[in-house]
Parts: C-alpha cells; structure tokens; sequence
C-alpha cells in the first residue's frame, strides 16, 4: 500500500481545508473596485476565502460602477446568516449582468435606464442624467428602484420639469415613503399635468 501516501498528498492540495484554495486573484479588478473589496474584507464579515474566482471574474466583466453597486449590495447583506457567500455575491452579480442586459443598453451608464430612453426632453438630456446620477450616488434612491414605469413617466418630461422632480424627490421626506418609486412617479405625473396647462 506505497501508493496511499501520495494519493492522500494529492488530495490535500486539491483543497482539503478551507485555506487549501488559493485566494482569488483580486489585481485583475480596477483599483476602485478592489479598494471597494477591501472595505468589505475590513468590515471582516467576508473573508478573502469566502470569495472565489468566479466572483473576481463577474465583477471584472461588469462596469466598474455596476461592479461597486454589487459589491455594496453584497455587503449590506447580513452575511453572517448566509452560509455560501460566493454564491450570494454571484447572484449580487448576475442581477447586475440581467440590467446590462436590457434592450438598447447604452453607454449612458444608467444600465436600468439606458435601455428605456423615452422621447421627451428628460430621457435624452445629459444634465438631467448627471443630476439622477447624483441622486443614485447620494443613495437617496438606488439605481434599480427607478422602475420601467417611472422612467417612462419621468422620459415624457420637459428637462425643466425633470430637474424639477429630481429635486422635489431628494427634498422629500425619505423616512415616510414606502414605495419610492411610485412617489418618484407621481411627482413626476403632476409636473406634466402643471406642464400642460
């Protein structure tokens, strides 16, 4: 029985204990995204083991903003109840992935929005894209919770108008709005109907 030795040793290597597989390769990330990485790692819920390389991979393939979002989305989870982190996070990923996804997807960056472009002023208006950019940013309203619906509301506005809503959105009262984007959509409804008179 010469031959067990070995076939023990190679089993090991193959990964017989959590640190057997080696960390994943986390230089082929942007420098925002793997700094966006680090943060996660130093908040020390998720190890550098919990992710594999198939992660790494999904997240080089995403937009770096997308890839952030997934990160961040990842991370406001509570990991510590989730048992296969990698596989949450891919599905942090591949949510991102089905947004890119969309028909007529843009350069935009607004990967939900950019497939919806409407015909009004607002949906091809540069500053009012900067300006739901920053709103995304602010975290005010995250990206994916301007429904199909509500863009299609806010794309028939007048760019004033759009401006308008964006900031009558960010004034509001964040704690009492249950549905943010039906509210979004609503304030966007009375400045068209305030648009037509």
């Amino acid at each position: 029985g010469g031959g067990m030795g070995a076939y023990g040793g190679a089993m090991a290597a193959y990964g017989g204990g959590m640190g057997a597989n080696p960390p994943p390769n986390f230089s082929v990330l942007s420098p925002v995204v793997s700094q966006t990485m680090e943060q996660l790692f130093l908040r020390g819920t998720v190890q550098r083991f919990d992710i594999d390389q198939k992660c790494v991979d999904g997240l080089k393939s995403l937009p770096e903003h997308l890839a952030v979002e997934a990160i961040q989305d990842f991370s406001c989870r509570d990991l510590n109840q989730i048992r296969n982190k990698s596989a949450y996070f891919m599905g942090c990923i591949n949510k991102r992935k089905d947004n890119m996804a969309m028909p007529g997807m843009g350069a935009g960056g607004l990967p939900a929005l950019a497939g919806l472009t409407g015909s009004g002023e607002a949906a091809n208006s540069p500053a009012v894209r900067e300006k739901l950019e920053s709103m995304f940013a602010t975290g005010v309203m995250p990206r994916e919770t301007l429904d199909y619906r509500a863009w299609s509301e806010f794309s028939k506005l007048k760019e004033a108008q759009a401006m308008a809503c964006i900031d009558e959105f960010v004034a509001s009262d964040q704690s009492r709005i249950r549905n943010k984007a039906a509210y979004f959509m609503g304030i966007c409804k009375k400045h068209q109907q305030q648009g037509f008179f």
